[in-house]
C-alpha cells in the first residue's frame, strides 16, 4: 500500500471474455464466483439468459475458458465454491456445483489437483433441514465449500535459486496446515445487511491461496472480483492484482472501497 507498492488493476468487463487480458499474462487465478441455483444469484444469471443448473454452468465454463487463454504455462486456478440444495419442479434435491466444476474445467484442458475443504462457521449452529430427531427424512447440513485447484499444463518452471521463490517460502507449520485438506480454524466474513451473517469469501481463503500458489511478483486474476477481496489481499502480499467485474455498480464501489484502504486503483 505504499506509493511503490503493487498497483491494482480492476477492470469493468465479462468473466467470460477477460477483456485486455494477454495471453500467458497471469500466474494464478482465485475466484469465487456466483454460485448456481442460489438464490441470490438468481438475478445475476438471469440477466445473462441463464436460469437453470446447466445453463448457469456453461456460462461459468466461459470463465474458466478465458481463465486457460490468460494463465501461464504450468499456472494455477483456484475457485471457491459451494454446492446448492433447493427445489425445483417440486423436487428437493443437491445441485452438485463442485462436480459440475470439476467436469467442466477438465474438459476446457485444466488438470484438476487435491482440493481443499473449508469448514465454515454456521449463522444458526443446529440448523438442520427437515426433522432431524426423525428418521429417515432428514437432510445433512452443508457446512463446507470446496476449493478447487487447477493447472494449466505441467509444473511451473523457475530457475535454480530464483530470488523471489525463495522470498516467497511458507513456514513449517504454514505448510503443515495449510497443506491439509480441512481448513476448520477460517472465520467466514461479515456481509453488509441486517442479519449480519458470516458465511462470505473471507480474506484468509485467498491469503492462504495466493501464498501457498504464487510467488512475490507475480500476477494474480479474479474475474469475479465483486468488492475486490481477493485484489487487496494480493497487493498486500506483494503481487500484482487484477480484478474483473461485470456490473458497473459494484466495479465503482471496489475501486472506491480500494483507494479508501489506501491501494493505487487503476480503473478501466
Amino acid at each position: 500500500m505504499t506509493p511503490e507498492g503493487p498497483t491494482v488493476r480492476l477492470i469493468e468487463g465479462d468473466a467470460a471474455e477477460l477483456p485486455r487480458l494477454a495471453p500467458g499474462s497471469i500466474h494464478l487465478v482465485v475466484t469465487s464466483p456466483p454460485y448456481p441455483m442460489i438464490a441470490q444469484w438468481d438475478g445475476s444469471f438471469a440477466a445473462q439468459g441463464a436460469d437453470d443448473f446447466d445453463g448457469m454452468h456453461a456460462l461459468l465454463d466461459r470463465a474458466w475458458q478465458s481463465c486457460h487463454r490468460v494463465l501461464v504455462p504450468g499456472g494455477l486456478l483456484a475457485i471457491s465454491i459451494g454446492d446448492a440444495v433447493r427445489t425445483r419442479d417440486g423436487e428437493f434435491r443437491l445441485w452438485p456445483n463442485h462436480a459440475r466444476v470439476l467436469t467442466g474445467a477438465a474438459r476446457i484442458g485444466f488438470r484438476p489437483l487435491p482440493y481443499l475443504l473449508w469448514k465454515k462457521p454456521l449463522n444458526k449452529p443446529n440448523a438442520f433441514l427437515g426433522s432431524g430427531f426423525l428418521p429417515p427424512n432428514a437432510y445433512v447440513t452443508l457446512d463446507c465449500e470446496f476449493l478447487l485447484l487447477f493447472r494449466k499444463g505441467g509444473l511451473r518452471r523457475f530457475a535454480a535459486h530464483d530470488p523471489r521463490r525463495s522470498a516467497s517460502r511458507l513456514t513449517r507449520a504454514e505448510r503443515d496446515r495449510w497443506f491439509s485438506q480441512v481448513w476448520s480454524d477460517v472465520r467466514g466474513a461479515r456481509q453488509a445487511g441486517p442479519d449480519g451473517r458470516t458465511g462470505a469469501f473471507p480474506p484468509e481463503i485467498p491469503r492462504r491461496l495466493i501464498r501457498m500458489f504464487s510467488v512475490l511478483g507475480d500476477t494474480v486474476l479474479d474475474p469475479f472480483a465483486g468488492t475486490g477481496t481477493t485484489l487487496w489481499v494480493a497487493a498486500e502480499l506483494g503481487r500484482r492484482a487484477i480484478g474483473v467485474e461485470r456490473d458497473p455498480t459494484v466495479h465503482r464501489r471496489s475501486a472506491a472501497r480500494g483507494a479508501a484502504l489506501g491501494f493505487r486503483v487503476e480503473t478501466e
